[in-house]
């Protein structure tokens, strides 16, 4: 169900893109937009996981440094 939800998300993203960029720049507008929202649909499927964790700054934990953690 998960991937259901992010791929209706990321067509709706898609759409907003199209929609935007058409009117001022006509087809090349649109086009131009069509490869945008492809290029962050990309990076957000596929890189989604490490721009989170890189936000909240997490770090891999060791046993060393957690020893009750295995």
């Amino acid at each position: 169900m998960n991937r259901v939800k992010a791929a209706i998300l990321l067509a709706m993203l898609t759409a907003l893109f199209l929609w935007i960029g058409q009117p001022p720049g006509g087809q090349q507008g649109f086009v131009f937009a069509l490869l945008l929202a492809g290029g962050m649909n990309f990076a957000s499927y596929w890189c989604s996981d490490r721009i989170v964790l890189r936000m909240h700054g997490a770090q891999e934990v060791t046993e060393s440094r957690e020893p009750q953690v295995r």
